[in-house]
């Protein structure tokens, strides 16, 4: 009886190792499949950058026809045909990382691939697999986005068109009004210039004058705004700059400063390399844009230096009335203004933008409670190249 009823428990015992076999195996067939289902090539890689395991987009993508033939062999043999190491493999770093490490984020390389002369776009995200304490492998997932990127490429030159259009529309424009300011005004005096008084000739020459120096402005700012090349800059107090470009534009728009309050705060002088002329320039087109939207009437304009460790901060405040969210994303375009009288350009701020960058700095603007404020960084410690303007 013992006898039978052991032979009863180990045949149980069998039967339900048995049956725990069969639900591992039906689990892990599960599991492969999923894996299967996966478009994009999934690669579980060793710490001696074996191949361990992959899926059928694998195989596809490696050119091989068998699965066993992946493993065991190097990833990058069998998926970069490479004779050694990937520049771009992670895989190093993540060995000389200190142990107990986690890593909850993938790692994420963009390569340019080239198989069978076809050119391709690959984004590959590395996912490190703690095997044990101290040890790691690596799960890499590949994916092309050769189409994806020719899309944004696409769309890029389509901008860019769209944004020469509004351009060339905008000089065109421009140009235009200055232009026919001159023809009507020599019109009138080539029809009357006999029966008109001398004061009256000198009048319309003022004013075709002044419509020349327009365009002539016009055209600066567009030599200005279209040039990249980086400015030869030179060590300057950059408080100086300012308030010779404030005393300037006072001078210039004596109306609308009349009733304006000017505040500089700063604790000592700050110096740094810079373009004289372009900084100063900066600086009119910030104060002569405040002054156009006080419109004559009463205000403060307030500028602040701040410095931090590596950079320094230009605050430049009005309280003229703020920008409307609608058109605030856009002051920095070219050929884009907010004067209902036509005054102006269009090409003031986005020259403050490009001055700016010539410095390797950032430009920002801010609109609330009726006020505008820009704040523009510059750094202490980068070397900015000296070559001619």
């Amino acid at each position: 009886m013992n006898s039978q009823s052991g032979d009863s428990g180990n045949s149980i015992n069998e039967g339900n190792d048995f049956a725990s076999v069969e639900k591992v195996a039906e689990k892990a067939r599960e599991l492969e499949a999923i894996y299967d289902v996966v478009q994009d090539p999934l690669v579980l890689i060793d710490s001696d950058f074996n191949i361990q395991r992959a899926n059928l987009a694998t195989i596809l993508f490696a050119k091989n026809n068998k699965y066993d033939e992946l493993l065991d062999r190097k990833c990058y043999e069998v998926l970069y045909q490479r004779t050694d190491i990937c520049p771009y493999c992670p895989k190093i770093n993540v060995k000389s990382k200190e142990k107990n490490q986690t890593y909850s984020t993938p790692i994420t390389r963009e390569i340019f691939f080239r198989s069978e002369d076809k050119k391709q776009t690959l984004l590959l995200e590395f996912y490190p697999y703690p095997k044990q304490e101290d040890l790691f492998w690596m799960v890499e997932k590949i994916s092309d986005v050769t189409k994806q990127r020719e899309k944004e490429e696409e769309s890029f030159r389509m901008r860019n068109l769209a944004s020469l259009g509004i351009l060339i529309s905008g000089i065109a424009h421009e140009l235009n009004n200055p232009l026919t300011g001159i023809s009507l005004t020599l019109q009138n005096l080539k029809a009357n210039w006999q029966n008109q008084p001398p004061e009256q000739i000198e009048k319309r020459l003022d004013m075709i004058k002044n419509d020349i120096s327009r365009a002539a402005i016009i055209v600066s700012d567009i030599i200005s705004f279209a040039k990249t090349d980086k400015v030869k800059v030179t060590l300057g107090d950059i408080v100086e700059t300012i308030n010779r470009a404030k005393d300037t534009v006072i001078r210039l728009y004596p109306h609308l400063s009349k009733n304006i309050v000017w505040r500089i705060a700063c604790d000592h002088d700050y110096q740094f390399p810079f373009h004289p002329g372009k900084m100063e320039r900066l600086f009119m087109n910030l104060f002569r844009n405040s002054l156009q939207a006080f419109d004559y009437r009463p205000g403060e304009i307030s500028i602040e230096l701040r410095k931090t460790k590596n950079w320094l901060h230009i605050i430049v405040e009005d309280n003229a009335g703020g920008i409307p969210d609608a058109i605030i994303q856009k002051i920095f375009d070219p050929f884009f203004t907010s004067n209902k009288s036509g005054t102006g350009t269009g090409l003031g701020l986005s020259i403050c933008h490009s001055i700016v960058k010539e410095h390797d700095g950032n430009i920002s603007v801010k609109s609330s409670e009726q006020k505008t404020r820009f704040t523009i960084s510059f750094p202490l410690t980068n070397d900015i190249t000296e070559q001619n303007p």
